[in-house]
């Protein structure tokens, strides 16, 4: 698998650059970067206002044009908060051909924050371990905040997709962010998190026309190396009842994890290097993380107990 090995130095392309610390847009903004477990994310929402190639995104103010726009288009929730919360974007803006994200970087998938919410401990307390700490700028209790990896999540609120309103609302409150894939042919996906849990909510409750922040996440994977499972390791079934299966193409050395959604392990076992039958009858039903840990590679995935 691809992996990206930055060391300070700086990639040049039009209009931006990279480097293991930052990340330029194309108005010049620069975005601190954050590694955290196999994906770099950028630590602030987004703030540009060109596509890569240049192009101007429309800055929409009036809320009718806002609910009739079918192209991208960004807001303002105050102009005077945009530098520390960002800019909100519909989803055209997401989807446009022209790239929101500078060269290298991409607003992340579904699977990209599914990724995350797992190596964080899954949606129970993924929120709790991103939110920045303290009500600077989230409202009382910030429940759970710890930003234990530097993401600091930001509350930015959202434009309504209401024909009668397009109102702004929740800023201090909740963060909601993109993310470029879709639920059905109206909602696409996002993540919501909250001043009052620590939890992190898969969002598919918002059409197209949605003011939300954006967050970016590198297009290559780094630290520790993410096996391609589908090349070297078969995990099977999942669902499972009583005993789950792991067949590895090579001979490896691997250990196995299995924890539940508090991120608390529930089995842990060496594997053979080659054909494991691991019983897990005794497991009570519900979703589990399963981890498989080889000398230089990890992988991570659902697995449901029925």
């Amino acid at each position: 698998m691809k992996k990206i090995i930055l060391l300070f130095a700086i990639l040049t392309f039009t209009s931006i650059k990279i480097n293991a610390q930052t990340v330029t847009d194309f108005d010049g903004n620069v975005y601190t970067t954050i590694t955290i477990g196999t994906q770099a994310w950028t630590k602030e929402n987004l703030k540009v206002t060109h596509y890569r190639n240049g192009d101007s995104i429309p800055n929409v103010a009036d809320s009718l044009q806002w609910y009739n726009s079918t192209s991208g288009a960004y807001c303002n929730y105050d102009t005077n908060m945009a530098a520390v919360y960002g800019r909100l974007y519909n989803w055209y803006a997401v989807q446009d051909s022209r790239n929101i994200a500078p060269l290298g970087w991409h607003v992340p998938t579904f699977e990209d924050w599914d990724t995350l919410q797992i190596f964080l401990g899954y949606d129970l307390v993924a929120g709790g371990k991103l939110k920045e700490i303290g009500t600077a700028h989230w409202m009382s209790p910030n429940f759970g905040a710890t930003d234990q990896y530097g993401f600091t999540a930001l509350p930015g609120g959202q434009r309504a997709d209401s024909i009668y309103s397009g109102t702004f609302s929740e800023i201090t409150q909740q963060g909601y962010w993109w993310s470029s894939s879709e639920l059905d042919t109206v909602y696409p996906w996002g993540v919501n998190i909250s001043y009052n849990s620590e939890g992190m909510t898969n969002w598919g409750a918002s059409t197209r026309k949605s003011g939300f922040s954006i967050r970016l996440i590198s297009d290559l994977a780094v630290g520790i190396k993410d096996m391609n499972q589908k090349d070297y390791l078969n995990i099977y079934p999942n669902p499972v009842k009583d005993k789950i299966h792991l067949v590895c193409a090579d001979n490896r050395k691997m250990n196995l994890e299995i924890d539940n959604l508090m991120g608390e392990p529930v089995l842990r076992m060496e594997l053979n290097e080659r054909r494991n039958e691991v019983d897990i009858s005794t497991l009570a039903k519900g979703m589990y993380i399963i981890k498989i840990t080889g000398v230089d590679w990890i992988v991570q995935k659902k697995m449901v107990k029925e």
